[in-house]
Parts: structure tokens; C-alpha cells; sequence
């Protein structure tokens, strides 16, 4: 019985991730400030994107504009949409193994990258904000703390 459970879960979480439509506009991370310490949101996405994909961005962009507008706005946190089918994506969608939908958010100190893949969290807490809301912000906490010190 466990088995079948198992095994039903696990075609339920890959038909989240294979059913993605939809269509949005790239937005590459940055080179210009490769030095700089700072923090990206990287939404990654394919040509077709499903609900649950879009909702997943809106709720993180929401997110960044009502708690971390300030941050946005200085730069400080920035949010990238990224393509994962555009071959000009390859090189990012190979370093997170982002050919599906990703969630990470990196940040970068002295040079240095940290990065925490949110992308399992976010499909399966989706559909359970006060859950979604409070472990995006925990992890953007975490990396403001990692830029800052």
C-alpha cells in the first residue's frame, strides 16, 4: 500500500512539472554586478507553463513587493524570470539543472555564491500561503543575512 501511495505521489509532483503553459518574458541575471553583494530571486520556467507555475511566481513576486520593496528597489534583491528552453539560458539552466521549473534564490558575498533550490517547497506549499509566505521569507532573511555580515 505504501508503495502505490509512493508512487502515486511521485507522478502527481512530475505531471506539476511537466505540464507548464504559458508564455513570459526572460529576464537574464545581471553580469554587470558580478562583484557585488547582492541576492537574486531565479524563477526559472519552460515555453508551456501551468497554474501552479504561475501562481508560484506571483505569489514570490507579491512576496518582494509588499516585504522587500526597499531591497527591490535599491537592488539589493532582484527577481529573474529565466526561459529554461532559450539556449541562451543553457549555461544557468545547467548549473541548477533547471530544465523544468525552478525556484532558487542565490546570493552572492565577496564573489562568493550560496544558493537554496525552493523548487520541491514551492509545489508542493503553493496552495498553502501563511506555509509559502513564511519559508520564502525565512530563506530571503537568511541570504540578507549572508550579504550583510
Amino acid at each position: 500500500m505504501k508503495a502505490i501511495l509512493s508512487s502515486l505521489l511521485l507522478t502527481a509532483v512530475a505531471l506539476l512539472f511537466s505540464n507548464c503553459t504559458g508564455n513570459a518574458q526572460p529576464q537574464k541575471p545581471s553580469s554587470a554586478k558580478a562583484t557585488a553583494n547582492r541576492i537574486e530571486v531565479l524563477d526559472f520556467h519552460t515555453e508551456h507553463r501551468c497554474v501552479t507555475c504561475l501562481e508560484i511566481e506571483r505569489m514570490v513576486r507579491k512576496i518582494l513587493a509588499e516585504d522587500y520593496a526597499a531591497h527591490t528597489k535599491s537592488g539589493l534583491i532582484t527577481f529573474h524570470l529565466i526561459n529554461a528552453d532559450d539556449k541562451a539560458n543553457l549555461e544557468l539552466v545547467r548549473k541548477y539543472t533547471a530544465y523544468g521549473t525552478t525556484l532558487v534564490i542565490r546570493s552572492f558575498k565577496d564573489g562568493k555564491e550560496t544558493h537554496v533550490d525552493l523548487t520541491n517547497f514551492a509545489f508542493l506549499n503553493f496552495n498553502k500561503v501563511p506555509k509559502f509566505t513564511a519559508t520564502i521569507k525565512k530563506e530571503l532573511n537568511a541570504a540578507l543575512q549572508r550579504v550583510k555580515s
